[in-house]
């Protein structure tokens, strides 16, 4: 028999019982209500009798007002006429089930309305000011007794809605016995059918749960698990299921261990490639730095002997000068020295320059690797003052504007994160547009709330802009645009980005060409998780590119 089966008998064995204990309990609820229903129309009746009786006597004390200040002007008013029948009505309609009471409803309604008659007479007496029999009138006991009768007809009609609301209640509380009888009953009859019910059920289905239940706790512990329980239900089908996870489970451990110790295997493979590429890397930097500093020396020498042959063609035009050869023979050998020599001394001397600051880039590039920073909490807007009172001088000449706005703090070497703004400001400066008043803006993003460890700044100019198919090279070395505007190796922006790079940063560009550019880089706002691997600090370096520049 499936569990379906099995459970739908547990549920049905108290269910049958139930269902008649409900019909019992349904009635006694519904009896229950009904009488609660009757109390409260009681209560409904007796508040609306009550209501009947203030208008009454609020007519009785506008008559008499009247009649002390000799004013009939509030007893036109028909209100409160008006509100006792409304109140009658609504009394009447309360107790149109009840025949008695409706008949004493009615006596109170022709009371109301002698009362009124009479009201109205008074009111006309008054009106026509004959006091006398105004006063006779009040005096007679007929009319305080018109009154009085509404009054103990009201009185009368309460007590009866009383006693009839003292024998509702009686029937709510009765029925409400009735009512928490049967719901102990109903309860106590679910609980032994349930019961009942569960003692049957357990002895077929419990001790084969037990068994599942520990096959279950064995595969989580990776178990071997007990023999297969009996039967045809869903509770065999499942053991069947935890049997063969628990096979699946032992091939994709043993799968597992296979991919691992591959990865392992990789893993340590991997290791030694970045080893080796580091030591490469470290190669590559010492034989630049190498081979740059051993170049200089020749350039040294090479720009110290053109500088004795220009003095030498100095002396030599000297000798010419007090030699006694002939104008036209003096005058062929100055044109050769002039033309041929001293020409040739300017193209050396301008390459040696050349070269000179191409060696002076690679020694820069060489040497940010090795750089040890020495990271802190760097006051940005001082960095940037510094960057700009630097550079006040070059500001004036391009007639530029220069704005900074308050810029919050990031982490870093102080000495690199001013070379990162000295060179984005530096480069907004010289690449301004002549043709326009130029401007340079400092700035920062908004935090970004994907990337909470990094902030952005940004420097904006409105210069001559990159073309499109430009901006992939900018951050490559000894690559320029606009070199006619300013001088440069062009591994100012290469430099940078390695050193932004080395503090876990990013930086990047957009510019559209003849409207301006905006460099953007992010820097960390807390000490960086990647290793420093250098060895000298940030401000050697600096020391180095002055001493080179």
């Amino acid at each position: 028999m499936k569990l379906f089966r099995k459970g739908l008998l547990l549920v049905a064995i108290p269910g049958i019982f139930e269902l008649g204990l409900l019909g019992i309990l349904y009635k006694s609820q519904e009896n229950a209500t009904q009488a609660e229903v009757w109390a409260l129309h009681t209560k409904d009746v007796i508040i609306q009798a009550a209501e009947v009786r203030e208008p009454v006597l609020l007519q009785s004390a506008r008559l008499r007002a009247a009649i002390i200040f000799n004013d009939p002007a509030g007893l036109e008013k028909t209100d409160l006429w008006e509100s006792l029948e409304k109140e009658v009505g609504e009394l009447r309609g309360l107790v149109g089930d009840n025949p008695e009471q409706l008949r004493r409803v009615a006596q109170i309604g022709t009371s109301i309305q002698e009362y009124r008659q009479w009201t109205d007479i008074q009111t006309e007496l008054l009106r026509n000011n004959k006091r006398d029999e105004l006063v006779a009138a009040f005096r007679d006991p007929n009319a305080l007794r018109l009154i009085q009768v509404i009054q103990r007809q009201l009185v009368d009609f309460i007590k009866v809605e009383e006693h009839l609301d003292q024998q509702r209640l009686e029937a709510v509380s009765e029925a409400r016995l009735m009512q928490n009888i049967a719901l102990v009953i109903a309860l106590l009859g679910a609980v032994l059918a349930a019961g009942f019910a569960a003692r049957i059920f357990s002895r077929d289905v419990g001790g084969r749960l037990a068994v599942l239940t520990g096959n279950a706790h064995k595969l989580t512990e990776g178990g071997v698990l007990a023999q297969r329980v009996g039967g045809n239900d869903e509770i065999t089908e499942l053991d069947k299921v935890l049997h063969e996870s628990s096979a699946r489970l032992r091939q994709a451990e043993e799968a597992a261990r296979v991919y691992r110790e591959e990865l392992e295997h990789h893993a340590r493979e991997l290791t030694t490639v970045n080893e080796d590429l580091q030591r490469q890397t470290q190669d590559n930097e010492m034989f630049i730095y190498s081979v740059s500093h051993d170049l200089r020396s020749p350039l040294v020498n090479l720009q110290g002997f053109s500088k004795e042959l220009h003095h030498s063609v100095g002396e030599l035009h000297e000798t010419i000068d007090a030699s006694n050869l002939n104008d036209k023979d003096k005058q062929r050998i100055r044109d050769i020295i002039e033309d041929d020599v001293e020409v040739s001394l300017r193209f050396i001397r301008t390459a040696v320059t050349r070269s000179a600051a191409i060696i002076d880039a690679m020694l820069r590039l060489s040497r940010v690797g090795r750089v040890e920073y020495q990271s802190q909490e760097t006051n940005v807007n001082d960095v940037v003052a510094r960057v700009i009172d630097a550079m006040s001088n070059t500001i004036r000449e391009r007639q530029a504007l220069v704005v900074s706005q308050p810029l919050p703090p990031c982490y870093g070497d102080p000495t690199a994160i001013e070379q990162i703004f000295g060179n984005l400001i530096g480069n907004a400066v010289n690449y301004l547009d002549p043709k326009r008043a130029g401007t340079v803006e400092i700035g920062v993003l908004p935090p970004d709330p994907g990337q909470p460890e990094l902030r952005t700044y940004f420097v904006r100019d409105n210069g001559l802009g990159i073309p499109a198919d430009y901006l992939g090279k900018m951050f490559s070395a000894f690559h320029r645009l606009h070199a006619d505007v300013a001088q440069g190796e062009g591994v100012g922006l290469a430099l940078i980005k390695r050193i932004v790079l080395r503090h876990g940063g990013k930086i990047w560009v957009e510019s559209t060409e003849g409207v301006g550019t905006t460099f953007y880089t992010s820097l960390p706002v807390q000490p960086a998780q990647q290793p420093q691997q250098a060895l000298q600090p940030a401000t050697q370096l600096a020391q180095g590119e002055k001493a080179h520049g």
